[in-house]
């Protein structure tokens, strides 16, 4: 009887560079951790950044492509899976309708903001929306996760990670430095660096030397940005039928439902029913974060340069006015919310 076997042989070539990639990106990481002193650029970035080079410095074999298509198309929907475990909807239970209310703002701020300098400068609306979830949710881990929706491009997805990782790490070291001038209560700055700052790492590094109770508040608010990934991707998929059918945005293949958010949410709910003891909780975050290195090498892989540079540097505009924008936006409601009626001091 014939036996059906799958071939893993013509996958290995791209998984393996992408692997190679992700093990060098990690150690410089933690390199230049030691050498800095902080967190500056992590496996994630660093991964996409090498990946790129690699893509781009000299042409690869097309025995590679298999590979890094599959470590960057569904090892990253894996990783995404396992964001789940890094935090527990127990500890959102705490945050408040004020919290919520920050949140849920500065989202829809940033949304709106993205699509309307996208739409002024001439960017594909599907940039705009991978740009604004990527400042508005939670960095690298929202953008690829709403992708699954907005259909961009490589190039695309892979840029909106690299700039969103840029800002979020330049907030992480001017938030404090702007503080010395606004002297801002603990409260109000960890409000404003938990609905502002991009990643969690980068509002954990920007709020642990101000005080605890600014980095309990920062990382409880960025958490809740994070946990909101599901409802926010639904409202895209939503957004995103309307207007491909009125012309508005691309859609080059079948939409299908993105069901690996769905087991995100699901994980989330499983740590709050059934609490994992803390060491497998550990492994399983590290797993996570492994997982999600290579399928970032991938992406970098993938990124043809040549394309990207075609929009100009009007995607680095865009970027960057979403990033003070967030910031600005941040700032005004922690203050109204968390302030008790004090303006900051400037």
């Amino acid at each position: 009887m014939n036996r059906l076997r799958f071939d893993v042989r013509p996958f290995l070539p791209g998984v393996l560079l992408s692997i190679l990639l992700a093990i060098l990106a990690t150690v410089g990481s933690r390199l230049i951790a030691r050498v800095a002193g902080t967190p500056v650029a992590g496996p994630i970035l660093l991964a996409i950044l090498l990946g790129i080079l690699v893509r781009n410095l000299r042409p690869l074999p097309s025995s590679f492509e298999l590979g890094i298509s599959f470590a960057f198309r569904r090892l990253l929907r894996l990783g995404i899976v396992g964001l789940g475990f890094a935090f527990s909807a127990r500890s959102l239970l705490g945050i408040g309708l004020r919290g919520l209310v920050l949140d849920l703002s500065v989202i829809g701020a940033v949304y709106a903001a993205a699509l309307w300098f996208g739409r002024k400068k001439g960017l594909p609306d599907n940039l705009s929306l991978l740009l604004g979830t990527g400042t508005a949710i939670c960095g690298a881990s929202a953008i690829v996760a709403a992708n699954a929706v907005v259909r961009g491009k490589d190039e695309e997805v892979a840029f909106s990670v690299a700039t969103v990782t840029l800002f979020g790490t330049l907030s992480m070291f001017l938030f404090p430095v702007a503080d010395r001038f606004l002297h801002l209560s603990a409260a109000v700055y960890g409000a404003w660096s938990g609905s502002s700052i991009h990643e969690i790492g980068q509002v954990i590094g920007a709020t642990l030397p101000y005080s605890r109770e600014s980095l309990e508040l920062g990382t409880l608010l960025k958490l809740t940005r994070v946990a909101l990934l599901l409802p926010v991707v639904l409202l895209l998929e939503a957004f995103v039928v309307a207007r491909t059918s009125s012309g508005g945005l691309r859609s080059s293949e079948k939409r299908s439902f993105p069901w690996f958010v769905v087991a995100f949410a699901g994980v989330v709910a499983l740590n709050f029913l059934l609490p994992l003891p803390p060491p497998l909780l550990h492994l399983l975050q590290t797993a996570d974060s492994a997982v999600l290195a290579v399928a970032m090498a991938a992406m970098g892989l993938e990124t043809h340069l040549s394309r990207l540079f075609s929009f100009g540097m009007r995607p680095m505009a865009s970027g960057l006015f979403l990033w003070l924008f967030v910031s600005v936006t941040g700032l005004f409601l922690s203050w109204l919310l968390y302030g008790h009626g004090s303006l900051p001091a400037l």
